[in-house]
């Protein structure tokens, strides 16, 4: 897919991956599950040249959680937008912002999953890494 435009639950702040999959994977670390009460579904066009950011300067608010790490959320209607990891110029986004995406989207991946809490489980048969990026399972 090509130009594939997400935003966030009022409009104001709008993202164009300009080319991607059908990917979705989920994370499982204590941050993004403190975010959002519950793992996050996310996607990742990776470095910032295949990405467009339309930020509303005004709603969007940015937390650095880590050295490494900012998150980016919309101050009007709260929706999680992505983070993005500054010295790799790496984003991922909320997989949510992207109907076009996540209408066909295979799930096949699960990160931090030594930090998935027991009392939820995907039904997915999926490749599972631990916070070390080691495969789980």
């Amino acid at each position: 897919m090509e130009n594939i435009k997400g935003t966030c639950l009022c409009g104001k702040n709008q993202v164009i991956i300009k080319r991607y999959g059908n990917f979705v994977y989920s994370c499982h670390c204590d941050m993004c599950r403190k975010m959002t009460a519950g793992p996050v579904m996310a996607v990742d066009p990776e470095k910032s040249d295949n990405v467009e950011l339309q930020l509303d300067t005004e709603s969007v608010t940015y937390y650095q959680s880590s050295e490494a790490v900012e998150r980016a959320f919309c101050s009007t209607c709260g929706t999680y937008l992505f983070w993005h990891h500054l010295e790799r110029d790496h984003y991922c986004f909320n997989a949510q912002l992207f109907p076009d995406i996540i209408a066909d989207a295979q799930f096949g991946l699960q990160v931090f999953y030594d930090r998935k809490p027991a009392y939820y489980d995907f039904a997915n048969e999926t490749k599972k890494l631990d916070s070390q990026w080691q495969e789980v399972e």
